[in-house]
This record gives structure tokens, sequence and C-alpha cells, in this order.
């Protein structure tokens, strides 16, 4: 007899079978998916859990209230830390059990270094001119072309005629060298570039004043020489400056930490505990000791020169030959029209290199060179402080902070070409706690003596910061030693004035974003360099003095052994942690399981052109593995409970209305003598029968899906989709099956319209009309407003797990790429849901029609159009869509509440959005029903009616 239902009522069937087994297969694929998902997770979470170091120790009161409230550590802060951390907490946190490398490090402090910009202007100067000035006009390039900051001109004269210069060696001692003069052909000797030799030292300027940055050479013709006896040639000086931010490591724990030992490029490592070699100069009592250290072999500045060359009208070389006073000479050349010849860039590679192996071999340096600062001796170095930065939203706003630019040195306007300070020091500076450190060494001296540094540098090596382990980039975490990686645009402005790059160090050392070291020196030097009286600190304010007692800034700590992600290794790093913390009273971070996250920072504009800009700088956020792990198992057991949930109510709908519409049948055999057994068992032996099948369809369908979004969901799991096909059916139908085998059998064949609906007022308009028929049917109504809100619900549960991904670990590298990887299940899901939903409302709708079509059919025959029935209909639907979608939106905006921790303007968003998804599937639940009234046999009903 089942088998002859399944006949007979052979559309029902079939559209039963088919919303099982869409429901199966949906259930089958979704939750295999769900478990994929959650696999790709996890194994690209504890893929990148263990950054470089699992444990961050700094000075306490280090840490900004911006990272204590949102769980972050700042990154590019290292430069800013005058130490903190005494060398007795770094000996007791070695001496721990469990750890395996604990490596310091110590900030020095910032060193001047000077090199040579020769250029040559032979291509430059006019053959047919027997005398002329050329003039360059220099820039320096910086913030990704944002900043252009102009430097004094350097000028060159150039005659045909011989120059006669008196020679250096020839003058008496302390006698100032004259200035050269040009032997005209008539015997005339006129003196040109005129030398300043008086240098009023009460009236210093600051060093990047442009009236103390300019000079003026002069070339002649064949035998005309220099002062120190070279033959002069057309070219003129500039001075190119580095700032080397110095830093001191441990070699052992350095090289186990980062392997800085591999990334040596030329000479050596380090040896263990490397210690200051003595020395004494031969003949004088001066002791000194040479400090070991690496250097960068390439610079991580964003820095470049360009310069222009003008050939000056005739008139500037009257002005050279008549003029006596040279910063007034300068000053009148500097305002001289002129005409472009040429144009140049000079990037900072070509001089860096010198600098390094002027560094590495000091006895070539060129003493008489005065463009070049003294390469060998460590007279003095500075310190500065971190950003002076305010709460601004979710980020910082760091403002202006001025300085007095002559702790970096002095200006006198007198004509030299060296120039010992970067020119990007006029730009604007955002830190403060700049301080000056002038050796002093504790020698006594004799009449006559010359105090001199008691400390100098020995390059042993160089190494290259690329080939340091910095870690992966999706669980980075701060390695300031060896690089910055820069900043990127937060905002839209910022990234168009950016060029969409990224803006990098400069060599303002107070600017936006400070360097990383690019000499390293050995923590067995600190002594030398920090020691109490070797260096006098100017300002004299205390918190500006080198901290000798607690020299080291932060100390990165990794664990012995392997560190997962099991809940072992977790535990096992917060007792470290917590052991650390508790010995030496510092500031512990644990940064296993951290990822990089953008934090915005508030720039303000330069003085040379750069914009105010907003940053994206990359701080590091704790604790990332564990709430994407977290997200992965909620998400997981969620997302297959809302899978289940929606499809249980889309069968119930099917097979509720699969059974009212046997109500007749069922009471006739009820009539005839069928017990309510009897009746349950020909109901359980029917929806059996559909979910046997429906499953064996969906097993066969559920593979070909799979591979279609790239899912292995396997054969046992394919098969799965058989039982919860059957146990589905049964369960979905077991409501309706025992309500229709009620005994009663009147019951059973009278209509299924509610009594109270002939008590009410009679509609006067469409939608009063609508709303009453939804009224007279109380039970289907709320299922077909149910199927909404379960499917809304569902939408809004599904997008606030999205949100989890993304918003709980906003921003983060490796949530992001979480997030990528779980999208598609995501989608999926809410395509499903939606399917199902639409499905569920139009068998609703349809179900009304159908047990309506007498009604219809009278209102077509007093004159109503197939048009206003259409209308009746979709009020009908947009009543259970807004009802249902209400509901819905209501109920998944306090799960997700739940789950993401709170509401939020985003969930807000997507509870609301997807009330209107629900909306507009009631809407597309209408197309059905409508086509079956434009199908009814009006005659045909009536006469039966």
């Amino acid at each position: 007899m089942a088998m002859a239902q399944w006949r007979v009522r052979a559309r029902r069937s079939l559209a039963l079978l088919s919303m099982i087994a869409v429901a199966v297969v949906g259930f089958t694929v979704l939750t295999g998916a769900a478990v994929t998902a959650r696999l790709t997770t996890v194994g690209a979470v504890a893929a990148n859990y263990r950054p470089a170091y699992d444990i961050l120790v700094r000075p306490k009161g280090s840490v900004l209230p911006l990272e204590q409230q949102r769980g972050l550590v700042q990154s590019g802060q290292l430069a800013g830390l005058r130490g903190g951390i005494s060398t007795q907490a770094w000996q007791q946190i070695r001496e721990l059990r469990d750890v395996s490398v604990a490596a310091p490090v110590a900030m020095v402090g910032y060193l001047m270094r000077t090199v040579p910009v020769r250029v040559d202007l032979r291509g430059q100067l006019d053959p047919a001119a027997e005398r002329q000035v050329l003039r360059v006009r220099p820039t320096w390039v910086t913030d990704r072309g944002l900043s252009r900051i102009p430097d004094g001109p350097a000028f060159l004269y150039a005659t045909r005629n011989p120059l006669d210069q008196k020679q250096y060696d020839d003058l008496p001692a302390g006698t100032p060298p004259p200035a050269p003069r040009e032997v005209d052909p008539d015997g005339r000797r006129v003196p040109v570039c005129p030398l300043v030799t008086v240098v009023d030292h009460d009236d210093l300027l600051d060093p990047t004043d442009l009236r103390g940055r300019s000079s003026l050479t002069c070339t002649g013709g064949p035998g005309s020489r220099t002062g120190t006896g070279e033959p002069t040639t057309p070219a003129v000086t500039l001075a190119w400056s580095v700032p080397f931010l110095m830093a001191a490591v441990d070699p052992e724990s350095e090289a186990a930490l980062a392997g800085l030992d591999g990334a040596v490029t030329s000479g050596r490592y380090f040896t263990a505990g490397e210690q200051p070699v003595e020395h004494r100069l031969t003949g004088m009592p001066y002791p000194y000791a040479s400090l070991p250290i690496l250097v960068a072999d390439r610079p991580q500045l964003d820095a470049r020169l360009e310069l222009t060359v003008d050939r000056l009208a005739p008139g500037a070389v009257d002005a050279v030959r008549s003029t006596v006073d040279s910063p007034r000479l300068r000053a009148d050349l500097t305002k001289r029209p002129g005409s472009a010849v040429d144009h140049r860039t000079v990037t900072v590679d070509g001089p860096y290199r010198e600098m390094v192996g002027r560094l590495r071999e000091p006895a070539a340096d060129r003493l008489e060179d005065s463009a070049s600062a003294d390469t060998l001796w460590l007279s003095r170095f500075w310190t500065v402080g971190p950003p002076e930065t305010e709460p601004d939203g979710d980020g910082l706003r760091a403002e202006r902070v001025p300085h007095d630019r002559k702790l970096w040195g002095v200006g006198a306007d007198d004509g030299g070409s060296g120039h010992p300070v970067p020119m990007e020091f006029a730009d604007t500076g955002v830190r403060a706690g700049v301080a000056v450190h002038t050796n002093t060494p504790p020698v006594a001296l004799r009449p006559g003596d010359v105090s001199m540094p008691d400390v100098a540098l020995d390059a042993v090596g160089t190494f290259d910061p690329g080939r340091v382990n910095l870690g992966g980039a999706l669980s980075a975490v701060p390695m300031d030693t060896y690089a910055n990686p820069g900043a990127a645009g937060a905002d839209e402005a910022s990234r168009r004035a950016l060029g969409g790059g990224r803006l990098e160090p400069n060599a303002n050392v107070t600017g936006l974003l400070g360097q990383p070291p690019l000499l390293l020196t050995t923590m067995a030097a600190l002594p030398r360099l920090l020691g109490a009286g070797r260096y006098r600190t100017e300002p004299d304010y205390p918190e500006y003095q080198l901290n000798g007692a607690a020299p080291i800034s932060m100390v990165r700590v990794r664990l012995a052994g392997e560190v997962g992600i099991d809940p072992v290794s977790r535990e096992r790093v917060r007792l470290v942690a917590q052991q650390i913390a508790e010995r030496t009273g510092l500031q512990v971070d644990i940064t296993l399981g951290s990822s990089p996250t953008p934090v915005t920072v508030h720039y303000p504009a330069g003085d040379y052109g750069r914009p105010e800009l907003a940053l994206a700088e990359p701080w590091v956020r704790k604790g990332v593995a564990a709430v994407l792990v977290r997200a992965a198992d909620r998400k997981s057991v969620l997302l297959s409970a809302l899978v289940l949930a929606v499809c249980a109510l889309a069968v119930l709908n099917a097979s509720s209305a699969a059974t009212r519409a046997r109500r007749t049948d069922l009471g006739v055999l009820a009539c005839v003598g069928w017990r309510r057994r009897q009746l349950l068992l020909l109901l359980g032996t029917e929806l059996a029968g559909i979910g046997l099948a429906a499953g064996a369809a969906g097993t066969l369908l559920a593979i070909p899906v799979a591979l279609l979004f790239g899912l292995d969901i396997g054969w046992a799991h394919a098969l799965s989709a058989v039982p919860i096909a059957v146990l589905l059916a049964l369960a979905a139908g077991a409501v309706p099956a025992w309500r229709a085998a009620r005994p009663d059998p009147g019951s059973l064949i009278r209509p299924a319209v509610s009594a109270t609906a002939t008590r009410r007022r009679a509609p006067r308009r469409l939608a009063g009309l609508a709303l009453a028929n939804l009224v007279r049917t109380p039970g289907r109504t709320a299922l077909g407003a149910l199927s909404m809100a379960i499917g809304v619900a569902a939408l809004t549960v599904l997008l606030a797990i999205t949100f989890a991904f993304r918003g709980a670990v906003a921003g983060t590298l490796l949530g992001e790429a979480v997030a990528v990887q779980a999208r598609t299940v995501d989608y999926l899901a809410v395509a499903v849901t939606i399917v199902l939903g639409v499905v569920s409302v139009a068998d609703v709708l349809y179900l009304n029609v159908s047990e309506r079509a007498a009604e219809f059919a009278l209102l077509t025959a007093v004159g109503w159009t197939e048009g206003m029935l259409a209308r009746v209909v979709t009020v009908e639907a947009l009543t259970m869509g807004v009802i249902g979608g209400t509901v819905g939106a209501g109920t998944g905006l306090g799960a997700a509440a739940v789950f993401a921790g709170g509401v939020t303007g985003a969930l807000a968003a997507g509870a609301l959005a997807a009330l209107a998804v629900g909306v507009a599937v009631a809407m597309l639940g209408v197309l059905v029903p409508v086509t079956l009234i434009r199908r009814l046999p009006t005659a045909q009903l009536l006469a039966q009616e």
C-alpha cells in the first residue's frame, strides 16, 4: 500500500524525496566542509604557531596603555629604549630549566659617520669660457619622494689660468692658509675662493642651517695645485652623513635565536663572550679599547640625493674675483640666476658601502679629507627617546617634538665641505629625549697633550640583515635588531600619498620610523660604553643618563624542545613566563601564537612636503592562534548544528504538507476500521522509503558536489547520508503522522481551517483578506514564519562566524589567511540555507493555495482577476517573511553576540542584511503559488464544491 501511495502521489513523493535529498546533501557536504575548514585552519595555525621566540621580556613601565588594552606588543620601539634590565636579571632568565635561549639586546645609541661624495663637473664646463662658475644644488629626497629637503649649494670656480696656492706644509705652525691667487695672462695675481680664517665660536649655527652648508671650490689650468700638493680638478665635494644605530648582543644567544653567525658576509663572527681589546698608542700615554663590531652590509634607509648643476651668468665670475668675504660671496652666488645643464641622482648604496669599507679598514681613511668624519674613534654618540603619542580612536597620534639640533653638532659659515649631520634632521621630529654622550677618558694629561677618546671601533665583519632568521611572515614578532618592515598607509589618502607602497625609516632619527641597528657589538663591550664616568651626557637630566646598571633593553626567550599548539605546551610557556615575572619583576609577554596586526598611528606633516599620514604600523597581537583554534572548533560544531536544524525544518514542512494533503484518505481509512498503529505504520513506511531513496540519491550527489568545491569527504561520510535521510524523514514526519493518525475519523475529514476565523470582521481590502487567511491557519503560518526565522537566524550567525574570524582577530596576517581559507564554507552554507528557506516558504504557500483552490475559483467566478489573487498571496508571503525575518534576525543577533563576544556595528548590520535577505526570499517563494493560481480549473472546482 505504501508503494501504491508513492505511485499515486508521485509528484508529492518526488517533491518530498527531493527536499530530503537536498537537505542531506547539504548537511553531508557542509559538515564535511566544516571539518575540512577546521583542519585547514588548525593546520595553518599550527604551521605558523611558533615565532622566532616564545616570550618577550621588557623593562617595567615600557608598555603603552594601548598594548595592555588590546593585547598588543609594540613594534619598532627598540631604538627608543634606554635599558632597564640588568645583566643579573638576564642571567636569572637563562638559568630557568625550560629556557633554551635568552637573547638580550642592549641599545647603545647613534654614531654619526660621514663620507665625501665627489661630483665631477668636467662634462658641464663650457669649453669656450675662460672663466666660469658652476653651482651644484643638492636636494635630499626621502619618505618615498614626499619630502624634498634642499641643502646648501656647492660652487665651482673654474679658470684656464693657473692658481697659486701656498702649500700647507710650508706654512709656519698655526698660520692659517691664504686664499689661492689666480695668475692672469698679464701677470696680475687676483685672490679667488676667499677662506674664512676665524670662526666665532660664540655664534655657531644649527648644523642644518643652510648658511653653514655651502662651499666654494676653485680649479685652475695646468700646474694648479691644492694646499696639499694635489692637482686641482673640476669637481666639488659634498658630505653624506648616516647615523648608525649601535646595539649590543650576546654572540651565542643571537646565533642560536636568529642565526646571526650564518648571516656574516665578510670577515668573521664574534667569538663567544668576545671582549674589547686593550691598546696603547705608541709613545703616548693613551690606553684605549677597540670594540668588536659587526656592520650591516646594506643600508636600511630611504634616502637619495638629487643634484642639479647650474651654469651661472658671467657676472658670477666678477663676483668671485672681487669679493673677499666668503660668506657674503656664497650668499650672493646662491641667489644669482643660472641655467641648468645637468641633473643627477645618487642613491645611498654607494656612500654607505664606502662607509662600511672605512669601518672595515680605518687605516685607509684619508684624514686630510675635510668631508670625512673620523671612522676609528668613538668620541661621542647620541640617544633618542620613543615617539610622543596620545590615544586616537583605536590607534595613536604622534605630536611634533622640537629639540635643540645643536646637540648633533654645530655649523659654521666657513665654506667648508664637511657637514657631518644629515640634512634630514631639519625635518619634523616626533621623538623626544635627544641626548649626546661625549667620551671623557679617565687619563691624566701632561702639559701639551691633547685629549683623545679611549674607545675605538674594530669592525670584525659584515652581516646581511636579510639572511637573519626573523621567523615567518604570519607569526612575525618584533625583531627590531635587524629590520624595520616599514608601514603602509592606513587610509585612502595616505595610501595614495605613498603610491601604494610603504614608508621606510630615513636618516632623521627623531622622525616617524626608527631604523634598525646597523652596528652590533657584544654584551662584554657595554662596560666600556656605559660605565660610570666614561661619557658625559648633555642635557644633564637624570632620565637621559646612560643606564650602566641595567643596560639591557629587551630579552627574547625561546623554550627548549618542541612547543606545539596543544594545551600542555601552552601551559608550559605560561609557567615559564610566570617564573620570569616573579623572579625579575619585569614586563613579560607571551608571544607564542601571536600574529602581526596593523595599528593606526597618525603622524604630523613634515616641513618639506610630506603631508599628514596615517600609517598602519605592524604591531603584534598576542594569542591570535588560540582565538582562531577556538573559533574553528565553535564554527565546526555550530555550522553542523545550524545546517541540520535548517534541513530538519525544511523536511518537517514538506512532510507536514504531504500528510495534510492526505487528510481525507486517512479519515476514510479510519472510518473503515484502521487503527492509529496501522496508520502510523503506513505513514512511517512511506516516509522511511522516501528517506531511504533520498539518502541513496544524496550519497550519489554528495561526492560530485564535494569534488566541485574541492572537498574530500570520503565514502564513509558520504554513505552517512542514507541513515541521516531515513532518520530525518521519520523525525520530521513523526508529529504530522501522529496528528494525522488520530482516532476520530471526523476530525480528519474536516477542513483544516480554524474555527475562530469565522468570528472575525470581514476584511475590506486585499491586504486584510491575506492577513485573515494567515490567521485562519495559525499553525501553518507559524511554520512558514518559523522556516524563515531559522533561515535568517542561520544567515545571521554564519555572518557572525565570518566576522569572528575577521573581526575577533581583525587585521592579523594569520587571521586574514584563515579567513580566506574558511570563506568558501561560509558562502556555501549561506547558499544552502537560502535555498531551503525558499523551498520551505514556497511549499507553505503552495499548500495554502491548494487547500483554498475552491475559494480562489469562487473569487474568480465573481470577477476577481489573477493579479488580485496574486497580490493576496504576495501579502501573505511578505507578512511571513517580515515576521520570520524579524524573529530570526533578533535570535541570530543574540547568538552572534555570544559567539563574537558582544554586539557590534558590524553584527547589527549583518542582522539587518539577513532580515532583508529573508524578506526577499519570502517574495521568491510566491512564484510557484502564483503559477498555480493561473492554472486553477475554475469550472471543475466549482462543480466539485
